[in-house]
């Protein structure tokens, strides 16, 4: 699709029309390949126009990708509209919205704690609940969240958890009637022109709150530029600007995520971060960064740099570590000092275009054209040994330039179009979730190619290509049997999960 005859697209400019040097992005865009990072979407804006965008290959500049934590923002969106209507203010206290699920013993702590609390992430817990906590659990999340001890007075010390976030959105959706998603689709996706953005809600029919949003780069490249312009968007009024300066500027004394067991974030027992964990600070859900700016941010690389000083967003999307730390200083060191560093070269701002137009990410070696099992294999159902996946059987179908892959756990029955010598879009019922922290959506885009590495080993990579995930898979076929092993490029708990063997079925 192409960005700029769709409704409501930003302006596309040349690099050095927006005073952006474009050699010192191709520059970044250098480091970043020889540090290993895996970027999925780039994007660069400046002067209210996109001046360098690309995707790394198969996934799309226009496609959207899941936010993760970077979703919070977009919630404290809904929440400033919800209170700039006059429907919620930050003094509010979160039991008064909830009375069916208080628990039996209401302690002065949790009675004690307000709507600014959970935009601030002082809530007075000493454990900060991640996303994947939650997910799966059909239960009421808002009782789960109200049932968590409240040891320490709110509006203290900060502790990160996505939980803070999920009930401003069910407070959002109490007190207007709406969804955030809804709320924001009439209010702010509507007047920017966003097309894609999708939310996951929870068992109770609230969005999720701290993570689940997905939007394109464009998308979210608004969000932000809508942030930079004070709630403004081409002269109309769409957030509140006290609202809008309150929630982009420190509000936390000391901010520090600290450390993710499990599923849950502590501070190990810690009252101080130190020197490489603490943070510039923390809004109304969005972090603080160097040089006045501010920043939405999701585990794996999913961020939405904003500095205001330099007239500039910045939009990234990836499959990183969670404890990542090589992406910021490359852009300190390559794309800030673009800005403003002026010169007026044609051939640099050419030179880039190209480099954005081509990139991709490394695909599967070359590999054999084919192997004799194919044939041998080909439809048979192979029938798995108990495991921890619930995997029930296997089966591979070759059929000149494609496999088709089919695989049957407790869920039911799921298929992936893997090409050979070729990779092949299409979509699927199969996941992941021990290996994509946690998400198990019904349906998800996949791109699949596959080769034999060696004459008993077929090898896959499922690029799941609306979300963070590549998974690694090998089918290697041995003395009548059949392993199948599944990995993954990133993720908040293990990237491997253990081999399943199977047998053929009689």
């Amino acid at each position: 699709m192409n960005q700029d005859t769709v409704k409501g697209a930003l302006e596309r400019r040349r690099p050095s029309e927006a005073g952006v040097n474009a050699a010192r992005v191709e520059r970044f865009l250098d480091a970043a390949a020889a540090a290993g990072l895996e970027l999925h979407h780039f994007m660069m804006v400046r002067r209210d126009a996109v001046i360098a965008e690309g995707a790394w290959r198969p996934y799309a500049r226009g496609s959207r990708h899941m936010q993760h934590s970077a979703t919070k923002s977009w919630t404290a969106a809904a929440m400033g509209v919800a209170v700039g209507d006059g429907l919620v203010a930050l003094d509010d206290r979160v039991i008064d919205y909830f009375p069916e699920h208080l628990p039996a013993t209401v302690s002065a702590n949790l009675a004690a704690m307000t709507v600014r609390d959970l935009l601030t992430m002082r809530t007075g817990h000493r454990v900060g609940i991640s996303g994947g906590e939650w997910r799966g659990r059909n239960e009421s999340w808002v009782r789960l969240f109200l049932e968590v001890p409240v040891e320490d007075a709110p509006g203290g010390n900060f502790m990160y958890c996505s939980g803070t976030s999920y009930m401003l959105s069910a407070i959002v959706s109490k007190a207007s009637g709406k969804t955030a998603h809804e709320l924001l689709d009439a209010r702010v996706f509507a007047p920017l022109g966003m097309h894609s953005v999708t939310w996951d809600v929870s068992p109770e029919g609230y969005n999720t709150g701290g993570n689940g949003l997905s939007c394109s780069p464009e998308d979210m490249a608004k969000f932000g530029l809508l942030h930079l312009r004070g709630g403004l968007w081409q002269g109309q009024r769409v957030l509140p600007e006290a609202w809008v300066r309150d929630a982009t500027r420190n509000q936390v004394d000391v901010a520090w995520i600290g450390s993710l067991a499990g599923m849950c974030f502590s501070r190990d027992g810690r009252a101080e971060p130190d020197a490489s964990q603490r943070r510039p600070g923390y809004g109304y859900q969005w972090w603080m960064t160097e040089d006045g700016g501010f920043l939405a941010s999701g585990f794996f690389g999913q961020r939405c740099y904003v500095f205001p000083a330099l007239d500039l967003v910045l939009v990234f999307n990836a499959a990183l570590s969670i404890d990542d730390k090589a992406l910021k200083p490359l852009i300190w060191e390559h794309l800030l000092p673009a800005v403003d560093d002026i010169v007026h070269d044609g051939q640099a701002d050419d030179a880039l275009c190209a480099r954005l137009t081509a990139l991709s990410l490394p695909g599967l070696p070359a590999g054999l054209p084919t192997s004799a099992l194919a044939q041998a294999v080909n439809g048979r159902l192979w029938l798995a040994e108990p495991n921890d996946d619930g995997i029930v059987s296997i089966a591979l179908a070759f059929e000149h330039d494609r496999c088709t892959f089919n695989y049957v756990d407790a869920r039911g029955e799921h298929t992936i179009v893997a090409g050979i010598g070729q990779q092949i879009r299409g979509t699927t019922t199969m996941t992941g979730n021990k290996l994509h922290h946690e998400y198990q959506p019904d349906t998800l885009s996949v791109v699949a190619q596959g080769v034999w590495t060696t004459p008993e080993r077929f090898d896959m990579r499922w690029c799941f290509d609306e979300t963070t995930f590549c998974d690694r898979v090998a089918c290697t076929f041995e003395n009548g049997a059949l392993r199948f092993e599944r990995g993954v490029n990133t993720n908040s708990g293990a990237r491997v999960r253990p081999g399943v063997q199977c047998v053929a079925a009689s």
